[in-house]
């Protein structure tokens, strides 16, 4: 009698710890898929943000040769040019008109 209450409270207690490890397992497939989903929105993310930091570093790079270009005398000339309307001694400026002038 003593043998199988021994026998019944073994196959108790395995139960139990079949349970426990079964949920422990269950408790870590849902967690490794929530943390999967976490990974893949935190990359698409890095990825939206590469893609601002690629624009911006261009932005930049055009800012830097406006800069550059503002610098030099072409740009001064063709300011010059522009506002002031003024030519090299070889040139001639033709402003356009209506036909009948």
């Amino acid at each position: 009698m003593a043998a199988i209450k021994l026998k019944k409270r073994s196959r108790v207690g395995l139960a139990v710890i079949l349970i426990a490890v079964m949920l422990i397992c269950g408790f870590v497939f849902w967690r490794t898929r929530e943390l999967e989903k976490d990974k893949a929105e935190l990359d698409n993310q890095l990825a939206q943000i590469q893609d601002q930091i690629d624009y911006e570093n261009r932005q930049n790079q055009a800012i830097t040769n406006e800069i550059k270009y503002r610098q030099t005398d072409d740009y001064i000339e063709d300011q010059a040019r522009d506002t002031f309307g003024l030519r090299d001694e070889d040139e001639t400026i033709f402003k356009p008109g209506k036909p009948d002038e």
